[in-house]
């Protein structure tokens, strides 16, 4: 089977964000198969002198198919116009066009397949949705999101969740919709054979992690509050944050001294910050699939999640699913996290039997059968 998988390169470079991982990994892990030719299709202008990807990019030395255009230009003009047409830059012979994340591909010759990670920008109920940011992001997408899925044979994405909101707000076609879901690194399953005490802590006290930075959309403001009522109930419990911070989250964190923010962390620092912590807390509004909780039970920590969007999907009963409306409550699960052994080491082994089974080679065993059946 010949794919040509079209990427953003950008989004590859790391350390990157969930859609980055499941790019780098999946195609990561197609290139692999003994039955699959793969080539990476990408603005010429984002090769360097040595005719490869930026060396951020763990998909740099796969061989690679160029178009002559620009890629934010084009793409728009593809979105807005379908054209130019992409055919005469797609090697003959090819069965597919796979994009491992949202856009919509002009193509005639073979059948394209699209990754809609999650639909955030139709959601009408969300805090922010009346924002001008929200409108303007839902007016982008709809000029092309309903003709790529009609047009594109398969629509991956990665939850239940994730595909029955493309029926419920496009009228999407079930029956193209393919879920394949994500899986975790290598890291944080190894990571959990190491003793928590022999790794170095970010905080002096014990903490609860959060990966995805202090924001709106993460839960910024329940975690605000979370911290209130932990310095209110005299926890030593602190809160330990990576990832980019919005401006008025980092001035509003300086009110709390229980919040510690890291801003943008390695990826080889994620496993352990997280193998250190008392678990996972991770108050994420809407997310379409929410790889940090999983990555948290492959690491060997409990994952506190909230009621919000596919995280109850993901964790299902491995994981501690609270209302991030309701610091209390989360503030005592966090307590008995600390002080409750029994409490916690059950949550540790659910979360590790449930991890086992989420591998990047399962996704694209999915991706592969997919192509065989609509093929």
């Amino acid at each position: 089977m010949q794919i040509s998988s079209y990427i953003h390169p950008v989004r590859t470079y790391l350390p990157c964000t969930g859609v980055g991982r499941h790019i780098n990994a999946v195609v990561q892990e197609l290139s692999c198969q003994k039955t699959i030719s793969l080539n990476l299709l990408v603005s010429k202008q984002l090769l360097g002198a040595d005719q490869k990807l930026d060396h951020r990019c763990p998909l740099r030395d796969l061989p690679t198919q160029t178009f002559p255009t620009p890629e934010n230009p084009t793409e728009r003009s593809w979105k807005l116009l379908g054209l130019p047409k992409l055919d005469r830059h797609i090697p003959d012979g090819t069965d597919w066009v796979y994009a491992p994340m949202e856009t919509y591909l002009p193509v005639s010759k073979c059948p394209v397949a699209i990754t809609l990670h999650d639909i955030q920008a139709f959601e009408s109920q969300l805090p922010w949705s009346q924002s001008w940011q929200h409108r303007w992001f839902r007016y982008k997408w709809g000029r092309w999101v309903r003709r790529s899925l009609n047009d594109s044979r398969v629509v991956f994405t990665v939850s239940e969740f994730s595909k029955q909101r493309m029926v419920a707000l496009l009228g999407a076609d079930p029956r193209k919709i393919v879920v394949i879901g994500n899986g975790i690194d290598q890291p944080f399953f190894d990571i959990a054979t190491t003793p928590p005490d022999t790794l170095p802590s970010p905080v002096e006290a014990p903490y609860v992690f959060m990966i995805g930075g202090l924001r709106k959309k993460k839960g910024g403001d329940s975690f605000l509050e979370v911290a209130k009522h932990l310095r209110q109930r005299k926890s030593d419990i602190h809160i330990v944050i990576a990832g980019r911070s919005d401006p008025d989250y980092i001035e509003a964190a300086k009110d709390h001294p229980n919040i510690t923010l890291l801003g943008v962390v390695s990826d080889e620092d994620l496993p352990l910050l997280l193998r250190r912590s008392l678990g996972l807390l991770f108050l994420s509004l809407y997310e379409g699939f929410g790889i940090p909780a999983l990555e948290a039970m492959a690491a060997g920590v409990p994952a506190v999640v909230a009621n919000r969007a596919s995280l109850p999907e993901v964790v299902g009963d491995a994981g501690i699913i609270v209302d991030p409306d309701k610091p209390d409550n989360i503030v005592d699960i966090l307590i008995t996290l600390e002080n409750n052994t029994r409490f916690r080491q059950d949550y540790i082994q659910r979360g590790q039997q449930h991890a086992a089974a989420h591998t990047w080679s399962a996704c694209a065993d999915r991706v592969i059968e997919a192509f065989q059946t609509f093929a």
